[in-house]
């Protein structure tokens, strides 16, 4: 197979094999529970849960000596305390983000090696480059098979005395605030925070809004105020 960069980085000694496990789909645990008097299970919840991906490689070194300290860069390149980016090379428009799990035990032969590399995704989805849009008049496509967290990003042209973005489906959120020409809203719908002209405002909510996500496929968003809104997302799947 061909090569993958983790962290931004490849090792020219290091050659992938044939063997690698990469899951067309994150695994998925079902909870079920049993009905009385009727056949098999109702679908109660389902959980997507952490995505493994095992990596046969071979190290190539000039010597045994020189072999001992490829594992050391190898230790070095690899563990980190949070995820990095995992990006293979005939999957390249698509990013993993993964830790090591495990050890690395190499058979070793003189000056080779072969192990395999035990990496961990903990959050399972793919991820495509971020995608900025200006919002109005057309849906918002979002390529991914999974839901997509928006941030958006508001310049008032007007003054307004709120602002509010409503999802097809209904949800909405809502953003009371004396908007002034000029000032700059940011509603981040990941991390549930409201920013106005680079101050955290979570008092300018509507207790009544409801956060929401880019569905697969068209979003329809409309906004209440004229302003020019930008939307920013990545897509994701499982």
């Amino acid at each position: 197979m061909k090569a993958f960069t983790f962290n931004g980085i490849s090792k020219p000694y290091l050659t992938p094999l044939k063997g690698i496990n990469r899951q067309p789909w994150a695994p998925i645990e079902w909870t079920f529970q049993e009905a009385i008097k009727r056949p098999g299970a109702l679908l109660i919840n389902k959980n997507t849960k952490v995505r493994t991906l095992s990596i046969p490689v071979f190290l190539k070194a000039e010597s045994i000596e020189d072999l001992q300290k490829l594992k050391e860069d190898l230790a070095e390149w690899l563990i980190h305390d949070e995820p990095k980016p995992l990006i293979f090379d005939d999957e390249p428009d698509r990013i993993y983000y993964a830790v090591v799990d495990g050890s690395f035990e190499p058979d070793e032969i003189l000056r080779w090696g072969q192990g395999v590399i035990p990496f961990v995704c903990p959050d399972p989805y793919k991820y495509g480059d971020e995608e900025t849009i200006k919002l109005g008049g057309f849906p918002i496509r979002n390529e991914g098979t999974v839901e997509a967290s928006p941030v958006f990003s508001v310049k008032f042209s007007t003054s307004a005395i709120q602002f509010v973005f409503t999802h097809e489906n209904g949800k909405s959120v809502r953003i009371i605030y004396n908007f002034s020409v000029n000032d700059l809203l940011v509603v981040d719908m990941d991390k549930r925070k409201i920013i106005i002209n680079n101050n955290v405002r979570m008092t300018t909510l509507d207790l009544n809004s409801t956060w929401f996500s880019l569905q697969p496929g068209n979003n329809v968003i409309t906004v209440s105020s004229e302003a020019t809104t930008m939307i920013t997302f990545r897509p994701r799947w499982l």
